[in-house]
């Protein structure tokens, strides 16, 4: 590294890289939730090096650093100087929240590079820790059935959460994308919708003839007028306005809590579909198409949850398990 270059480095302080770098997510386009993220981890480390009195300018931060701070992460008891949640004892932090913080400065120190602030990639180094890869239960048969019986069919707004857990099991979609999914999207008599997920881009997703009919149904009887003329969303609130990701979480609460299936969320749903729709004879690659991905990565941890769906069936089915030996 050149003197010159370690003197620009210098100039640079993280707690004004760290808005530079939110303003230049933004401009990229990134979901406002990405963006939290970033810089909500980047604000972390920053308060990591504050705590320590160590400098915060992006010349005097180095590999050495990057991995002492992975080290203290993996360390962190749960909730440690949070204002609203008391620590958990002998609880430390999960690996995957490590993992995310690691791929936050790996993705900085990238931009860093790209933007001229640094010469090099001080994160190209940094590995994030190795996950346990665990196999996540799907919903059987008798739990859907289960939260199909917490609806009642004659309150809309009851129909509406209906079609959502409907539309949400039979597509995989993430919440963003059902809570932003348009009228003018939805091609119910062709049997697909038109959504735009992460990245902006647009994608064909299929539907399936129950979900079609329900949905028909709830937009012909049961949606509520937007508060707001010219508002396309389908699903909408009570009062008309458009419904939020947070409003998504509290209703799965409110199921999981009635269907008495306490670990029900909304991803489980895109969990039990994809893994149901490998088990029931689709591939992969329409698979990956259906839900979205860039990449295989993630369609083949699907793979692994639809093993374990072999495993039961073979438990049922077993050759030699029916047959009546003496």
């Amino acid at each position: 590294m050149s003197k010159h270059s370690n003197i620009k480095e210098k100039e640079h302080r993280l707690t004004e890289l760290i808005d530079y770098y939110e303003v230049c997510n933004r401009a990229e386009g990134k979901s406002p939730k990405t963006i939290d993220w970033y810089s909500a981890n980047l604000k972390q480390f920053y308060y990591y090096l504050d705590n320590k009195h160590l400098s915060d300018s992006i010349g005097d931060i180095d590999i050495k650093l990057l991995r002492e701070y992975t080290l203290f992460l993996l360390k962190k008891i749960k909730f440690a100087g949070h204002p609203y949640c008391k620590p958990v004892k002998k609880e430390t932090i999960s690996v995957s929240t490590v993992h995310g913080h690691v791929r936050t400065l790996r993705a900085f120190c990238s931009w860093a590079e790209r933007e001229n602030i640094t010469d090099h990639n001080i994160a190209r180094d940094l590995k994030p820790p190795k996950l346990m890869k665990k196999i996540v239960p799907t919903l059987t048969d008798e739990e859907i059935k289960a939260i199909f019986n917490c609806f009642n069919p004659m309150n809309p707004i009851d129909v509406r959460n209906q079609v959502i857990f409907m539309l949400l099991l039979d597509t995989g979609l993430r919440i963003g994308e059902l809570v932003s999914l348009k009228k003018e999207n939805l091609h119910i008599k062709e049997g697909y919708a038109k959504v735009i997920g992460k990245g902006m881009k647009e994608r064909i997703v299929p539907i399936g003839n129950s979900a079609q009919k329900a949905l028909q149904r709830f937009l012909y009887m049961y949606r509520t007028q937007p508060a707001i003329i010219g508002t396309d969303n389908v699903f909408l609130s009570k009062n008309g306005s458009i419904l939020t990701a947070n409003s998504m979480k509290l209703m799965f609460a409110s199921l999981a809590q009635k269907s008495g299936i306490k670990r029900l969320h909304a991803h489980l749903c895109r969990h039990t579909f994809a893994t149901r729709y490998l088990t029931n004879g689709g591939d992969i690659f329409s698979l990956q198409q259906i839900l979205g991905h860039s990449t295989l990565e993630m369609v083949r941890h699907y793979v692994n949850l639809a093993s374990s769906q072999v495993v039961k069936q073979h438990q049922k089915y077993s050759p030699v398990d029916n047959i009546k030996l003496r």
